[in-house]
């Protein structure tokens, strides 16, 4: 089916790209862990494997957090928001979901914020 093929797709490029963010970090780049973890809870839900995507995103959000890296963790938490909806988990869903909000007004993307109503 055209589906499977597109989830194969996906995949295939999410492996290939969490290769190439997985050597960055090991040679130091310590910039791109938030994307390692974010990359590794969407490839967890691509998968089923919901315990794997959901510490990712929360380590997503950590690395964020730490390193200052607003506009990532408002991404972090919008991926998560979506994750826990398609789960049928709507408490986790909205609380992602106010927390991207919060993260993207203090960013200074109204527009974005707008949106994400």
């Amino acid at each position: 089916s055209s589906s499977g093929w597109k989830k194969r797709q996906m995949k295939k490029r999410a492996l290939k790209t969490l290769h190439l963010i997985q050597r960055w970090a090991k040679n130091g780049n310590v910039n791109v862990v938030q994307y390692l973890y974010i990359l590794e809870a969407e490839l967890a839900v691509l998968q089923g494997k919901n315990e794997k995507a959901k510490k990712s995103f929360n380590a997503g959000i950590a690395a964020s957090r730490r390193s200052g890296f607003l506009q990532d963790r408002a991404l972090a938490h919008e991926l998560a928001s979506a994750y826990f909806r398609s789960q049928g988990d709507e408490y986790w869903g909205n609380y992602h979901i106010e927390c991207s909000r919060a993260c993207y007004q203090e960013w200074g993307c109204s527009e974005k914020v707008e949106r994400l109503k």
